[in-house]
């Protein structure tokens, strides 16, 4: 009892014996501050020095970021590199085949001729453009519902047909004018869907080299290619009905192209494995990817191609159909007008005019070479950049292309006179060609890779359309040999307005995946190189 009486008071009494002190009271809690006690919702719970041993807590995890649209090449070297990817090329390569063919035929109806022994109207000369347009519609309604093995194999046919009814008539006006129609719709026909493919089914690092071989270098091959035998052919002063003559030749040549288009796309073309992940197809996109590369076995670069597939396709199915006609509609106006700068430098304008320049200042015995040369510039002006595609890239080549093609159009206006026997326009045309194949040589990779997914296919195939519609224009249209000069001046300030378009609004593409250069392409302003 004792010891109870003297024993301290429960701990709970202790402040209520020994008060605290006036002027030391706990002011009452403030609102917006913690309170005491237990911690608070919204502050950071009271811990110690040794909770926070060894830093401070890590931060909340982030959600993950696509990957960069801009994708560096394996360091394997050149020569490597082109061999494991040359399956791609290999499965829209039957498709160059008959743009040689196209191409031959475009030379041809410019002036590229030779001597004709029957009776011709602008119809004839005309008639493969038109058949190009008809094709490139017709291309529009078959998107995504006819595999494009089968477009290539009808399209073949129809270049063999057209081929075989050339070679094996002779003066035959209006079987001429059936054959081009033939030719024309099988390039229209197989244009865009394999031009889409060629983007497709390419690496980013190689899209470039694939797309403009493909379509611009094998045209300019043909284009070439109908110069030099029609230039190098002997034509007899006194012919007879069963002469075999140039067009023969043109016939035999299609012919035979034809009939390789039909082997090799029949044994080489592998469908988009972006349209086979759009129709839920994912164990076909992925032995599609397999097959792409060489040797074909699958690698951590096949999945990465897939995801890769997957995020594109993810943005396009996000947009609706008003946004990507919008976007495609701001493209094609971009893409478009350079492809209608690329009709007026091989138009029959200009095709006329060298013919008179040779004829003017250096005369029959060396028009042949001076032919061959202006064909052979420019091919050289599309070869050397399309395989410079993903090193110099694409806007830097356009854009000087254009610029010099400006100033050698304003200087050929300039020297066109018969008065000093055209002086020196033979030359600056041959110039203005080289830099003109330069200049449109990366049209092929904006094709393949600008446009919206939903509706790729279309646009290029409206882009192609008009292309070709300015060649049928020029076509219809007289040449005024005395004011030659207007139309150098005309096509001199459209160069000089496409200069301006492509220096501010294309963008740069190089090694870039096609979900970053849809990107690029949804914006007007592009000033980067």
């Amino acid at each position: 009892m004792q010891n109870d009486k003297f024993a301290p008071p429960p701990l709970g009494m202790q402040n209520d014996k020994y008060p605290p002190p006036m002027g030391f009271t706990s002011a009452p809690p403030q609102p917006g501050y913690p309170q005491p006690g237990y911690p608070q919702p919204g502050y950071p719970a009271y811990t110690t020095p040794a909770e926070n041993y060894g830093g401070p807590p890590p931060p909340p995890p982030q959600p993950p970021r696509d990957p960069p649209t801009r994708v560096d090449p394996p360091r394997d070297g050149c020569f490597r590199r082109n061999q494991k990817n040359k399956p791609q090329a290999n499965a829209v390569g039957a498709a160059g085949l008959i743009f040689i063919s196209g191409g031959m035929n475009i030379a041809w109806s410019v002036g590229f001729r030779g001597v004709s022994y029957y009776q011709f109207t602008k119809h004839n000369f005309v008639a493969w453009f038109i058949g190009a347009i008809i094709g490139a519609f017709i291309s529009t309604l078959l998107t995504n519902k006819v595999a494009k093995k089968y477009v290539l194999q009808f399209s073949s046919v129809l270049v063999a047909i057209g081929g075989l009814i050339i070679a094996c008539t002779h003066n035959n006006g209006p079987g001429t004018v059936a054959a081009c129609y033939l030719d024309g719709i099988a390039n229209g026909l197989i244009f865009a869907p394999f031009m889409a493919l060629a983007g497709e089914v390419s690496v980013p690092y190689m899209r470039g080299l694939v797309t403009s071989n493909l379509e611009q270098l094998l045209f300019g091959v043909g284009f070439l290619l109908q110069i030099v035998y029609v230039t190098s052919w002997t034509y007899s002063s006194y012919p007879s009905y069963n002469d075999f003559t140039a067009e023969n030749m043109k016939g035999v040549l299609s012919t035979i192209y034809g009939f390789l288009a039909l082997i090799f796309g029949s044994l080489m073309t592998i469908e988009s494995p972006v349209l086979m992940l759009a129709n839920n197809d994912e164990q076909g996109a992925i032995d599609a990817l397999r097959r792409l590369q060489k040797p074909a076995v699958l690698t951590e670069e096949t999945y990465d191609l897939l995801a890769e597939h997957k995020r594109y396709l993810a943005v396009n199915k996000d947009m609706s159909r008003g946004q990507a006609l919008g976007q495609g509609f701001s493209t094609f106006v971009r893409i478009a007008f350079l492809r209608v700068l690329n009709a007026m430098s091989l138009s029959s304008f200009v095709a006329t005019t060298m013919a008179i320049s040779i004829y003017a200042s250096h005369g029959l015995s060396s028009a042949n070479a001076w032919y061959i040369g202006f064909a052979l510039c420019r091919w050289l002006g599309t070869l050397i950049p399309s395989f410079c595609m993903e090193s110099l890239g694409r806007k830097k080549p356009t854009v000087f292309g254009l610029i010099v093609s400006c100033i050698l159009s304003f200087v050929v206006g300039s020297q066109y006179s018969w008065y000093t026997y055209m002086n020196g326009v033979s030359v600056l045309l041959m110039a203005f060609e080289f830099f003109a194949g330069m200049a449109f040589s990366a049209t092929s990779s904006y094709l393949s890779e600008a446009y919206p997914m939903g509706v790729k296919q279309f646009f290029i195939a409206l882009t192609f359309g008009t292309e070709m519609f300015v060649f049928l224009i020029i076509n219809v249209c007289d040449y005024n040999l005395m004011q030659g000069y207007n139309y150098f001046y005309i096509m001199g300030g459209m160069y000089l307005a496409g200069f301006i378009l492509a220096l501010i609004s294309l963008p740069e593409t190089k090694m870039m995946t096609l979900r970053g250069a849809q990107e690029l392409f949804s914006r007007f302003l592009n000033v980067r190189f």
